[in-house]
């Protein structure tokens, strides 16, 4: 069991000092009684003799200071302790139904903080003292206090969801432990946390770009919602995402020499509704395609432990066979950016990384979901396999009854990726994750820094992800409903069009 760190806060009265002060009470009035007794009883014998007049008295006085002062210090005492045990009852009570509140609501919610520097995640983090600074690691309902903790300054802090807790500025207690002050911004909120995997080149930045930008951008308003940055270093990554969104650059996120820089990014955001209690908090994990080619990283990506989804970024074009279809077709700059990688390498090392880090069993890790999102459609009229056409053929292949268009669009993705020889990715994605559906987006729209992001389906693999985390969320800007299983998936592999 872990030992409890001694936190720098004066102990609750009920939870040990009034313990000692009623001991003490007894202890001193039972004093008083003896010496009372003993007083008399010396003063029979220097009285004469125990068998004078004067010495009877008082050796009657001191049997019935004992006699009768234990009966009645019994009774007084027994009154008194009842009142206590009463008393501290009640406290007790109170301080367990307080504490089994604050922690119910904060798993009800999922409320629980992940550190965006080294991706630790705490139920409660380390909170500072408003007033001299000191470390609080444990501030709950406790014997520090029920809704209160007195720091050693004097200065008290909330301890519960309900008074406040939340306003006080936050630390990571994981960072701590390495000598790194990082502070934190969550606010007691409900994080959604999704890393967007894949090998180098592949557009995972462009992806989130395009994401963050039209979501919090158009979708956010649109749908009366409310959108904040969650520190300043969240605002000034934003503000580059806007600079490459309306200039159409794309940046590759590299994986830092420095051992101390984390090898993957995080966008994290803020996204408060009245029907959002509490409100939500984005995380999404920007990772180094340097960490799938040559499995090395700065740090260990702890995120997949708690992530409510994961985004698969796929470039059609290091495919072997795709890349001989279309390479005719590519623009200089599309064909300079494309990933290297073996997509079979990068999702076998992306598996072990995932089996490392959680340490979850086969069957515990098939339930995250996987979105896997085929990129860069716009180009080399790569659009074609996914048009809208394509999409209505999928539709109506099989039965007179449509299938629904995201169920099609999962099928042509998966067709595509079988007719050029990733039949074992497929097979690998489907035995490893029990939860998963295919994607197709365009993030840029075009080649690249050649104007504006008119980005594609970017929407898609985030919204099916928030339905299957966070319902709630999900209502308020997600307009499709996603099957559980896409209906085509029952089809024969392979059925032409």
């Amino acid at each position: 069991m872990k030992k409890r760190t001694p936190q720098p806060a004066k102990r609750s009265y009920f939870f040990g000092p009034g313990f000692r002060d009623i001991g003490k009470a007894i202890r001193d009035s039972w004093r008083q009684q003896t010496g009372t007794a003993y007083r008399y009883y010396q003063k029979s014998i220097d009285s004469g003799g125990i068998l004078t007049l004067t010495g009877i008295m008082n050796f009657f006085c001191a049997l019935s200071v004992v006699l009768f002062g234990t009966i009645f210090f019994g009774a007084i005492s027994l009154v008194i302790l009842s009142i206590f045990t009463v008393m501290y009852a009640l406290v007790y009570v109170g301080f367990l139904l307080v504490w089994g509140l604050d922690r119910f609501y904060l798993l009800r919610k999922r409320i629980f903080t992940a550190c965006p520097v080294d991706k630790a995640k705490f139920l409660i983090p380390t909170y500072l003292c408003p007033n001299c600074r000191a470390h609080h690691t444990n501030l709950t309902p406790g014997v520090y206090g029920i809704f209160k903790r007195k720091c050693n300054c004097g200065h008290s802090l909330p301890t519960a969801f309900f008074n406040g807790r939340k306003k006080l500025t936050a630390i990571c207690p994981s960072c701590l432990e390495n000598g790194i002050t990082t502070y934190l911004n969550s606010q007691e909120s409900r994080p959604l946390c999704v890393p967007v995997v894949g090998g180098r080149s592949v557009g995972k930045t462009a992806y989130i770009t395009a994401f963050t930008r039209e979501f919090t951008g158009m979708v956010v308003p649109q749908h009366g919602m409310e959108a904040a940055y969650y520190d300043k270093q969240s605002q000034d990554t934003y503000d580059m995402i806007v600079r490459d969104f309306d200039s159409g650059a794309t940046r590759m996120t590299a994986r830092p020499q420095d051992r101390s820089t984390p090898s993957s990014t995080a966008v994290s955001f803020f996204v408060r509704h009245k029907k959002l209690k509490p409100e939500r908090l984005f995380h999404i994990y920007d990772i180094a395609g340097e960490v799938f080619t040559d499995n090395h990283e700065n740090e260990v990506q702890k995120q997949y432990e708690y992530c409510q989804g994961i985004i698969f970024m796929v470039d059609p074009f290091s495919i072997p066979e795709v890349k001989a279809k279309y390479d005719r077709l590519l623009s200089p700059e599309d064909r300079a950016g494309i990933g290297s990688a073996d997509l079979n390498g990068v999702i076998d090392v992306f598996l072990n990384k995932l089996r490392e880090v959680t340490g979850l069993s086969e069957r515990d890790l098939s339930r995250v979901p996987l979105a896997v999102v085929i990129g860069k459609i716009d180009s080399a009229g790569l659009r074609d396999e996914f048009s809208e056409d394509q999409v209505a053929n999928a539709r109506f292949a099989f039965s007179a009854e449509p299938v629904d268009r995201a169920d099609a669009m999962d099928y042509l993705c998966r067709e595509f990726l079988r007719k050029h020889g990733m039949q074992s990715f497929i097979n690998t994605i489907d035995l490893r994750f029990k939860t998963n559906r295919y994607f197709a987006c365009s993030a840029i729209g075009h080649t690249r820094d050649k104007g504006q992001y008119r980005p594609q389906g970017v929407m898609e693999p985030m919204g099916w992800i928030c339905q299957q985390a966070d319902r709630a969320l999900a209502d308020l800007w997600v307009d499709y409903r996603y099957t559980s299983t896409p209906a085509l998936r029952q089809r024969k592999e392979g059925a032409d069009l």
